[in-house]
């Protein structure tokens, strides 16, 4: 039972370490590469079920309104950083 508990723990972590690292891509990709992109278009498709319940919240914050920029892949990523970090030690 140990062993599948640290498969699980180790598939998970794997999991949110890929989708953060597609996040940072989606986002250095907004800038250089073309809306057309099928690697941009790759790392939308999979990085906004994640990324839209964030969005949903933060408009509900008044204060963000105004704000220039778009924090919400921020917010994700940090959101993805601390439930790994909550993760069981998997050595």
């Amino acid at each position: 039972m140990n062993q599948l508990m640290l498969i699980f723990v180790s598939s998970v972590h794997l999991f949110l370490s890929a989708l953060t690292f597609l996040i940072f891509l989606r986002v250095l990709l907004s800038f250089f590469a073309s809306e057309e992109s099928k690697f941009l278009l790759f790392c939308a498709v999979v990085t906004e079920p994640v990324v839209y319940p964030v969005r949903v919240l933060l408009s509900h914050i008044p204060a963000l309104e105004a704000f220039p920029i778009d924090i919400t892949y921020m917010a994700t990523y940090l959101i993805l950083m601390f439930v790994q970090m909550a993760l069981p030690a998997s050595f």
